[in-house]
């Protein structure tokens, strides 16, 4: 067997530099290889230590609840704009005002405060506040309360004159099958009625309850 086979079959200790030299590989050629590996050695270290430290924390982070009080948007000319990115509170309302809101950082509802005596049901409502998404069943508009129509207790949707009542809540069901409940649709190419979210009030705040969020997901 030639030289170079020799030198091939060879078990080469990479930490062994005599090996290295009978191998052919100069001094040079030798630090080199070991600076490289070394530093391939040391960028997985420092991998394996920065995934220890950002992994619980992202699984902290997705764990996390989402704060479920109701944030005051901003409206203008609403007796309301001047709280925007404020949180929700019960003694804000007196009985028929309203206000848009955004809830959980990412859905657009409605908060309203209504006489019980005049509503079918209370089932989610909680010192008169009842809440509803304010996405329109039908084009996705935003819906509003006393903006477009002040002297009329609907809620009304600009976009094609869309109205439903927040004091008739009913059962419904989406396009994918879920059943839900909702403001009742009065009049307008409204499809289904408007999606109630649950109002529970926490020393003082106004949230909603999370225990159907696949009723807004349209």
């Amino acid at each position: 067997m030639d030289e170079k086979h020799e030198s091939d079959n060879l078990n080469w200790d990479p930490v062994d530099a005599d090996t290295f030299m009978a191998s052919g590989m100069d001094r040079r050629g030798f630090l080199r290889f070991f600076l490289i590996t070394a530093g391939v050695a040391f960028g997985i270290s420092q991998l394996s230590i920065l995934k220890m430290l950002i992994a619980p924390k992202l699984e902290s982070q997705q764990r996390k609840e989402v704060d479920n009080t109701f944030i005051y948007s901003k409206v203008e000319d609403a007796w309301f704009s001047e709280k925007a990115g404020e949180e929700v509170h019960a003694s804000d309302f007196k009985t028929g005002m309203g206000a848009a809101v955004l809830w959980r950082r990412s859905i657009p509802a409605i908060v309203i405060k209504l006489d019980t005596s005049q509503m079918n049901t209370e089932e989610g409502v909680d010192q008169g506040l009842v809440a509803f998404c304010s996405w329109c069943t039908h084009l996705g508009c935003i819906i509003n309360w006393h903006i477009d129509r002040p002297e009329m207790d609907m809620l009304f949707c600009r976009c094609h004159d869309g109205i439903f009542t927040p004091y008739e809540i009913v059962s419904d069901k989406d396009d994918k099958g879920v059943i839900y409940r909702g403001g009742k649709v009065i009049s307008g190419p409204l499809p289904r009625a408007l999606p109630q979210i649950p109002v529970l009030i926490k020393d003082g705040k106004v949230t909603g309850v999370p225990s159907h969020l696949e009723w807004y997901e349209y």
